[in-house]
């Protein structure tokens, strides 16, 4: 009898061993683990957010007013901002205005070698005509030179012969017919320990103060004690609406009497300075009719005018001479650049002009770059044989070959 076939069993495949490695189980940290671990985070971007912030406060007072090391204990910051004074509605502009306050620069106008000045409150009541004064005599070591120390008696005059612009102008020597050279330096006194390192360049030179910075008086009084001319640098609205000239700058929008006034707190913030040169103003310079009413206060006072030429389309020396007004345009601006080559460049470009001409007039900047520049270099142009002047000197020159 035949047997039924018997399916042989099948072994059962074991099973596969897993290749993955068995984590040993995490550990569960603490509550003070916890707290410890968030308080070093928060710590942390704490630190981070001061450091930024620090970093960026040093840039900006690093721009502004220099580095730390070179400031000293008083405050570098701008002038607290005074009251526009209101001026009367018939405030009248001339040769012999009518003002009100005594001894103020560009109030020394008159005819005849006589200073035209009002008495009474806020300007109102009769003038008196004060005597031009007497021969100056030499300077005294340690004087403070207040008024008269410039040249007694011009190469060339119009009008006056006791105008701001002469009556403030550093003495120049003899130069006879060596090419001439004015370094003009701007935007000085709000910082002042950089305005201070210029004033201690040799000269003359002509340094240009801003009329919001603290302590211009004093600033002024040893610039013109170390022999070097002052100017007023005054700010005016550039084309850029992002760019800002500083507090009183004369804009474009303003009406006649707000320009009056503006510039009338500038121009008494201090004295014994020959002229005004823009501060920016690339925008208000090219505009024909604001720049009239400038001129009659240039005229009114006495003063001269720089056009500093921030734009090729500045009116400001075209309008300054249809008025009467000493002018005078820059030649060369020496730091556009804050590069030390590029600075070398500008005042070999410097000679140049005054090699063809017979005078330059270049503007730089109180920078540590620059002065260290105009330190090395007048030394070496002055052994070149030429003769570093003020801008007056200059000014008188370009006078002369007008009038012959």
């Amino acid at each position: 009898m035949a047997r039924r076939a018997t399916t042989a069993k099948r072994k059962k495949a074991a099973p596969k061993k897993s290749t993955r490695k068995k984590t040993a189980p995490k550990r569960k940290s603490g509550g003070i683990g916890r707290l410890m671990l968030g308080g070093a985070f928060v710590a942390g971007t704490l630190s981070a957010i001061i450091a930024v912030g620090s970093m960026l406060e040093l840039d900006r007072a690093s721009d502004e007013f220099g580095r730390a090391a070179d400031q000293g204990a008083p405050n570098y910051a701008l002038a607290e901002p005074e009251p526009t004074p209101k001026l009367r509605k018939d405030y009248r502009l001339s040769e012999n205005a009518n003002v009100s306050e005594r001894g103020r620069t560009g109030y020394l106008v008159g005819e005849n070698n006589e200073t035209t000045r009002s008495t009474g409150q806020g300007g109102q009541g009769l003038t008196d005509f004060v005597p031009a004064p007497a021969a100056r005599k030499p300077a005294q070591a340690g004087d403070i030179l207040p008024g008269d120390s410039g040249n007694d008696v011009p190469v060339a005059t119009v009008g006056p012969t006791n105008q701001p612009w002469q009556k403030y102008a550093a003495l120049t020597q003899d130069t006879g017919d060596k090419p001439v050279i004015a370094i003009v330096i701007d935007d000085a006194g709000l910082d002042q320990p950089r305005t201070a390192k210029t004033v201690d360049l040799p000269g003359p030179i002509t340094i240009s103060y801003l009329p919001y910075a603290r302590d211009l008086q004093a600033q002024v009084n040893a610039a013109r004690k170390a022999g070097h001319e002052v100017m007023l640098h005054m700010p005016m609205e550039p084309s850029s609406a992002s760019v800002d000239p500083g507090p009183h700058a004369l804009l474009a929008s303003y009406d006649r009497q707000t320009i009056l006034n503006e510039m009338t707190w500038m121009l008494d913030r201090f004295d014994g300075y020959v002229g005004v040169n823009n501060h920016m103003g690339s925008k208000f310079t090219a505009d024909p009719e604001r720049m009239k009413i400038v001129m009659e206060v240039m005229k009114s006072r006495g003063l001269m005018f720089l056009d500093s030429r921030t734009s090729a389309d500045s009116v400001g020396y075209s309008t300054a001479s249809s008025f009467g007004v000493p002018a005078i345009t820059r030649d060369i601006f020496i730091d556009d650049a804050d590069d030390a080559a590029k600075i070398a460049d500008m005042l070999a470009r410097t000679e140049n002009v005054a090699r063809k001409q017979g005078f330059a007039i270049a503007i730089g900047h109180p920078r540590d770059l620059t002065i260290g520049a105009l330190k090395t270099w007048i030394p070496e142009i002055q052994a070149k044989g030429f003769v570093l002047v003020p801008i007056t000197d200059v000014l008188r020159r370009s006078m002369r070959s007008v009038t012959g």
